[in-house]
């Protein structure tokens, strides 16, 4: 413990100037997963800019739980592998995505009534309706990658990962964020059009490596889900919330893993 007062180097070590593009990083990957990555002070700027920056992190997310998978395919069977892979997702994130997805399947039970089904955004609490949507993605995300063999197991998880981080970015693009309160949505979409570019750059370049018909099915999976979804948002509600956003992403995350199981 200091005696005079001074900070130690290792306290300060998230907190000293650094280039714009390290905040927009750390903020990204604070946003998504549960890693205390996120710098103390940022600025509206840096925040609205760290939106392009999730394929980035969904990629990196991906590029460890095949490490993760690789080392599982020592000791399980490929659906217990799978299932654990799907685990260390779901816990990475803090399970957010999956919570988003429940929000929306309850909400969307209130129809077109678009009041109720903001307020049953706004809840947190889970209902009928949420918990199957929750059990249905945990169910087809195991029983996808387990019928994926070999190598395919590790491009799967890759592509997964940062397309469905994609989709989060373009599928809010242009539209309007609907918490009144503002806060960090309204913050991160500020500058969607720029975002929307970076991260569709940095996800071409990601799969570029990776190259394949497979690659080539989910890519475009990925946007004819993602323009319907920004489709319905827009006719259902008028805009998105973070809730619609996840859900947007978990549910291309599925799409991605089956379209590498069925081929």
């Amino acid at each position: 413990m200091s005696t005079n007062g001074a900070e130690s180097p290792a306290a300060d070590l998230f907190d000293r100037p650094q280039l714009p593009i390290v905040t927009e990083l750390r903020l990204a990957a604070s946003f998504l997963t549960i890693l205390p990555v996120g710098p103390a002070r940022a600025d509206n700027e840096a925040v609205a800019a760290s939106f392009g920056w999730f394929p980035i992190v969904g990629f990196a997310i991906g590029v460890a739980l095949a490490f993760e998978d690789c080392l599982w395919g020592h000791l399980f069977s490929a659906t217990l592998r799978s299932a654990l892979v799907v685990l260390s997702l779901t816990a990475v994130t803090g399970a957010v995505h999956l919570d988003a997805l429940a929000d929306t399947a309850d909400a969307l039970g209130a129809g077109r009534d678009r009041d109720r089904a903001l307020r049953i955004l706004h809840d947190s609490r889970i209902g009928s309706f949420g918990a199957a949507a929750i059990f249905l993605s945990l169910v087809l995300k195991i029983s996808a990658l387990a019928s994926i063999a070999g190598t395919r197991r590790y491009v799967a998880i890759f592509a997964a990962a940062g397309i469905a981080r994609w989709a989060m970015v373009a599928v809010s693009s242009g539209l309007e964020y609907l918490r009144s309160e503002g806060g960090a949505g309204t913050a991160l979409l500020k500058r969607d059009p720029g975002n929307l570019a970076l991260a569709s750059l940095a996800t071409a370049c990601a799969l570029i490596p990776i190259f394949s018909v497979r690659v080539i099915g989910a890519a475009v999976a990925a946007v004819l889900l993602t323009l319907a979804a920004r489709s319905f948002y827009r006719r259902w509600l008028g805009g998105v919330t973070g809730d619609l956003i996840g859900a947007c992403g978990e549910i291309v995350e599925m799409a991605v893993l089956i379209v590498f199981a069925a081929f």
